[in-house]
């Protein structure tokens, strides 16, 4: 954008339940908060599952000041239950490594990028819609069960479809049925254990990916909120 000048807006396709967000110049706290004000009102008439394109394709710079404001929109919009989120970017502006090590600061949810607004489209259409927003908690270590023996490993993603485990200590193939537990830390709001039978999609000697097979539509929202409770936790430093 000429002359440095800033852009940030935020509009509610009501008919694709979709936020379209635009970022665009050197944007400051200012511009931020604003932004952060038009999202409550845009996501106030969306659907839960509202699907987000955030298009920073233009951005230059977000001052290092706004960057708690724009964790704040986050944690609204995953508070709000999104569906998912899809990013338009260039690779060789700084506003796109800032956010990409923000993103990997914070980890709280799994980035997906687009280079273009039919690109994002798509993504949302192939790759996003199976599975909703999945998270990113790598310091949840859980336990799971097969054949009475009992394996551990660490969650290093999670949506209320299902999960990807690193580093399991009980080996498992495709196919297998099993029993995962995950426990949080107790809170009066929230269930701190979660106990569901899953099927294993993919697995390697370090990691397998499971889809959860039996968790209701009560399970699922319990789950998400326990999920976007622990990522509004993640603190960011300047």
């Amino acid at each position: 954008m000429a002359n440095g000048k800033s852009l940030a807006k935020a509009d509610a396709n009501i008919k694709k339940n979709r936020l379209l967000v635009t970022i665009a110049g050197n944007v400051d706290v200012k511009s931020l908060e604003k932004l952060y004000t038009d999202i409550r009102f845009c996501v106030a008439d969306l659907k839960e599952g509202f699907e987000v394109i955030s298009d920073i394709s233009q951005c230059n710079l977000i001052y290092i000041t706004g960057m708690p404001v724009y964790k704040k929109i986050i944690d609204f919009l995953i508070a709000n239950k999104v569906g998912a989120i899809v990013r338009i970017i260039k690779n060789n502006n700084v506003s796109f490594r800032q956010v990409v090590n923000f993103s990997e600061k914070i980890h709280c949810y799994r980035t997906v990028y687009a280079d273009s607004k039919e690109e994002a489209e798509r993504k949302l259409e192939q790759l996003v819609r199976r599975d909703g927003l999945r998270f990113q908690l790598n310091t949840i270590e859980l336990r799971y069960e097969h054949n009475n023996q009992v394996g551990t490993g660490t969650m290093v993603d999670v949506s209320v479809s299902g999960c990807a485990v690193e580093n399991p200590s009980l080996p498992l193939a495709e196919g297998d049925d099993i029993v995962i537990t995950c426990n949080f830390d107790q809170q009066d709001t929230f269930p701190s254990e979660f106990r569901m039978k899953a099927r294993v999609v993919r697995s390697n000697e370090h990691l397998f990916a499971a889809h959860f097979s039996e968790l209701d539509e009560e399970g699922r929202a319990q789950l998400y909120k326990r999920l976007a409770f622990e990522v509004s936790r993640i603190p960011f430093f300047l």
